[in-house]
């Protein structure tokens, strides 16, 4: 079953971001296409992020907004997600590495390495 009620939603998407658990299934997660994932030389880390709900927040977080073309969003959740500095540089080369120069450019090519049918 596939949660659909808001409030519940945010909790998990919260509890998934915070601590990693999965208790419900969400509609975001049925995007994800881990065969087109796997090709990607940075699979495990980020198949890791999109399942503790980084991209969905991140996704969240820029609605609405003018991307200033920075990480800030990105390193405010990957802080959120209790990742230590180091850690939050070594995720924003990989970024980088994947053609996500800033936080709009990590939904639109990172994001989209996992997600969707393969081109």
């Amino acid at each position: 079953m596939v949660l659909k009620d808001r409030k519940l939603i945010r909790e998990e998407v919260t509890q998934r971001l915070v601590s990693g658990l999965k208790t419900q299934n969400l509609q975001y997660d049925n995007l994800f296409n881990e065969e087109k994932a796997r090709l990607n030389k940075d699979f495990d880390l980020l198949s890791l992020l999109y399942h503790r709900m980084f991209f969905y927040k991140l996704n969240e977080k820029l609605s609405g907004l003018v991307c200033d073309h920075t990480f800030r969003l990105s390193e405010q959740i990957l802080t959120q997600m209790q990742f230590k500095r180091g850690k939050i540089n070594e995720i924003i080369e990989i970024f980088k590495k994947n053609g996500g120069h800033c936080d709009c450019e990590v939904i639109y090519y990172v994001e989209s390495q996992l997600i969707g049918n393969q081109a």
